[in-house]
């Protein structure tokens, strides 16, 4: 599969005036990748098109309920808010297992207590005593829905002792009367589905190494694996001696080796997850150079040849995605793939 029409997709696109505008926050804790000064972003319901769809095909796939395990999980939060689609309150056979290589992250979530703030982050319309989730549309009734079920899983809690939101970070919307923050933990009878351990998808076949998955997830995760930059925030720094190919192509291997027949391997939807710089492996013939930016990408979407190899994996469930700043927003990317 390639992207279509490659070179028209990213010919003659100009460059757009920078829009000096509001950011959202897209974290709602403290998370820490590989014990590092880096923030991973997450937040519940995150990119939630594509955890409802999952949603779907796993019920139609495996009625009876599954193992999923979730990787560069953070703290647990994507791992609660796919559950909280799933569960059905009665007898439900789905278990999560949320891997993260970070063990101040992972710490965080075996704690326990998670918070949601506004205004800036995502997941604020949780908060029912907002204004601001008065000033959220509710399309088809999906803010109501998804805050019942986040509540059917959660319940509200003091705050803890211990720090969770980085307070640094945040000290513009502290100083903000409009700031306000709770604190909720996953109810105890739902501990049993959800469990938050280090782990690195390289060594998925270590983990639970008697079962099978019926969905693997990993998203917005290659980009880092591979060291991979956005074509918007290409820098002279990335290493473009990583075989971004062979890196992918390993963990390809391994999470169909882990899934079960009609598995499902989820994906995330920013664009350096999918198209990606063209490293020293790649041939000149297979690299085209967007001269807006300076730099050469792959012709075909390594991620995406890998999962086709041999015909092992189908796409199943694509998004329309906003591409960064200077491209075009109706590109699509595959975010659910299904092995054969």
């Amino acid at each position: 599969m390639k992207i279509d029409s490659i070179q028209n997709f990213y010919s003659n696109q100009q460059p757009r005036k920078t829009q000096h505008r509001k950011q959202a926050v897209t974290f709602s804790s403290l998370k820490l990748k590989n014990d590092e000064n880096n923030f991973s972003d997450t937040c519940f319901y995150r990119d939630i098109t594509t955890l409802r769809a999952a949603e779907k095909l796993l019920r139609y796939n495996f009625p009876n309920g599954t193992i999923i395990m979730d990787f560069a999980g953070s703290n647990g939060e994507e791992a609660i808010s796919l559950y909280s689609l799933l569960n059905d309150k009665s007898h439900n056979k789905y278990k999560i297992y949320s891997y993260d290589k970070s063990a101040k992250a992972v710490s965080l979530g075996q704690k326990g207590i998670y918070t949601v703030f506004s205004s800036n982050a995502n997941d604020y319309f949780l908060l029912p005593d907002s204004k601001y989730t008065k000033l959220l549309k509710d399309k088809n009734g999906q803010v109501n829905e998804l805050r019942e079920r986040f509540l059917e899983m959660m319940e509200p809690v003091a705050r803890p002792v211990y720090e969770i939101n980085d307070r640094n970070y945040l000290y513009r919307l502290l100083a903000s009367p409009d700031f306000h923050v709770r604190y909720f933990k996953l109810k105890d009878k739902y501990k049993d589905k959800i469990k938050i351990e280090e782990g690195d998808i390289h060594n998925i076949r270590n983990l639970l190494p008697d079962k099978k998955a019926g969905a693997i997830l990993f998203r917005n995760a290659f980009y880092i694996e591979t060291g991979n930059y956005g074509i918007n925030e290409f820098s002279l720094l990335e290493d473009l001696s990583v075989n971004k190919k062979k890196i992918i192509e390993n963990i390809v291997d391994k999470v169909y080796d882990k899934l079960l027949p009609g598995g499902l391997f989820i994906l995330g939807d920013i664009e350096k997850d999918h198209i990606y710089i063209a490293d020293n492996s790649v041939k000149d013939k297979d690299k085209y150079f967007i001269r807006n930016f300076g730099v050469a990408i792959c012709k075909e979407p390594l991620l995406w040849s890998a999962l086709e190899k041999d015909g092992r994996f189908e796409p199943v469930f694509y998004k329309k995605v906003a591409s960064p700043c200077a491209l075009r927003e109706d590109m699509k990317v595959p975010t659910i793939w299904r092995k054969k």
